[in-house]
């Protein structure tokens, strides 16, 4: 595998967020004071989004599993004034049908959560490449917080409204394509900025952050939740609404048209890249045909990439998974802010450290390989521990070794985009998107239907869930292999 040269060129109003399959590359040759400011506003935006997603989780978690308790058993709650929820969840509500249900509850929403991103992806590309990214990335954030309201309606009204009424709530994602569109463009925003070499430690910086965000939120939610579950789960919406005014002051990072549109492109590809003058629907299906058609161009002249999607599709069960394991299995807060604190050390001091060392030995792209292969060996043998643990302090080396384990996204994208050439980082970006969509959307209902056969089987099988991440971690790594052997 040949990596792309990286010569730097004048961006032009045809450099696009879903790459061009034969573009020269574009990259600025040093990091600019606006590359700052971009990387600032986009922590800022990161963390008081997942702040609101973080401070939210474990309410949400609690009132739903109330409303089902309420609905499989309704005797528990005669003694309540009114019919009010109590403010702590009793313990007949812990009985393996309300915790089974909580989970297909769950399961089912994260695959129906991915939907809109897998099928809005490429008309959302269009749009980040015509109108810009600042637009996509309020529209993806403004439909996630639309479907957060419409959840907190269906849990208000729980008396009336079944709770499996959220599965419906993803259309409001339709607005944006949701949050796998967010990081997408997030990702490219940050790509139209920084070059190559600067990359990996911009997405570690931004990973981090998102991590400082669950260092906050946590011990919070858990505060604010002592005296009522909806103080934390109102204050998490509102942090989500927040970051949409947020989004205002970034700065838009879409390509400006060149003075001199005679250099923008190649003469025999300026015809294959006219876009419609006109955005509309006809003109989205047209560019979603010849986008698909592109690639499956890409992946022909970049095998590198499948390789690199495949490890994010086998990936993207630890990305459900851990989350899960946080609400099922562990009921303590402080395990949840270990990991956030282990893991925020790691991507802010020791996977820079490792890469600065590895810099003296490897080239920046085997240098970040070292990294993902060990990030991901981290992650199989944390759910190595996980699977057999008997002991709550071996399930806690387990959650220690993910949060080491969390820079593998970072520094596999890193790779990616060198590997593809800066060119072709928007169409890696989305086949990423896709493929981790596509994972996400089967790991859902994968990890409800083992968490509830674990339960039925009791013993040892409780780890189920867990076995299933230690074989898809494996492949994992296998599939990084590959990519090693490639390049």
């Amino acid at each position: 595998m040949t990596i792309a040269a990286e010569q730097p060129e004048t961006p032009s109003e045809t450099t696009s967020l879903l790459a061009e399959h034969n573009e020269l590359p574009v990259q600025p040759k040093s990091v600019t004071r606006r590359a700052q400011q971009v990387l600032f506003l986009a922590c800022l935006i990161a963390v008081t989004v997942d702040i609101g997603n973080y401070i939210s989780v474990a309410p949400q978690l609690q009132i739903f599993e109330l409303n089902i308790c309420q609905r499989l058993h309704p005797e528990v709650f005669d003694s309540n004034p009114g019919g009010v929820l109590p403010s702590v969840v009793p313990s007949a509500c812990k009985t393996a049908d309300v915790q089974g249900e909580l989970a297909l509850l769950k399961g089912w929403m994260s695959t129906f959560d991915q939907l809109p991103g897998i099928i809005l992806a490429l008309p959302y590309g269009l749009m980040a490449d015509r109108v810009g990214r600042k637009p996509v990335l309020f529209l993806s954030l403004a439909g996630c917080v639309l479907q957060e309201m419409a959840i907190r309606v269906i849990a208000w009204y729980y008396a009336t409204i079944p709770p499996r009424a959220i599965w419906f709530t993803p259309i409001f994602q339709i607005l944006g394509g949701g949050s796998q569109i967010a990081t997408s463009v997030a990702f490219t925003i940050i790509a139209d900025v920084f070059p190559v070499e600067k990359r990996s430690s911009t997405y570690f910086i931004l990973s981090a952050a998102i991590l400082l965000s669950e260092i906050l939120a946590v011990p919070l939610s858990a505060w604010l939740m002592s005296s009522n579950a909806w103080i934390p789960w109102m204050l998490g919406l509102a942090c989500e609404f927040g970051s949409l005014f947020t989004i205002l002051l970034l700065p838009e990072t879409k390509p400006e048209p060149s003075v001199n549109p005679v250099n923008d492109v190649q003469p025999d590809m300026a015809g294959h890249l006219k876009l419609p003058s006109a955005f509309t629907w006809a003109s989205v299906v047209h560019f979603t045909r010849s986008q698909f058609a592109q690639l499956h161009e890409f992946i022909g002249e970049y095998p590198s990439a499948l390789v690199i999607s495949l490890a994010f599709l086998f990936s993207s069960y630890g990305i459900e998974a851990v989350p899960f394991m946080l609400q099922y299995v562990s009921k303590r807060f402080s395990w949840s802010l270990a990991e956030g604190i282990i893991n925020c050390f790691a991507l802010m001091l020791v996977l820079p450290m490792a890469t600065k060392i590895l810099d003296r030995y490897l080239s920046p792209v085997q240098r970040d390989l070292r990294v993902a292969i060990g990030c991901a060996c981290l992650l199989m043998a944390a759910f190595g521990f996980m699977s057999v643990a008997s002991h709550p302090a071996v399930f806690v080396v387990g959650v220690a070794l993910v949060a080491l384990g969390g820079g593998f996204s970072a520094a596999l994208r890193s790779v990616g985009s060198a590997l593809v050439g800066s060119s072709h980082v928007g169409l890696l970006n989305t086949t990423i998107t896709l493929t981790q969509g596509v994972g996400l959307m089967i790991s859902g209902p994968l990890l409800a239907g083992l968490f509830r056969a674990g339960m039925a089987w009791e013993g040892a099988w409780m780890g189920l869930p867990w076995m299933a991440g230690f074989i898809l971690y494996a492949a994992t790594i296998l599939t990084v292999y590959c990519l090693q052997a490639q390049s």
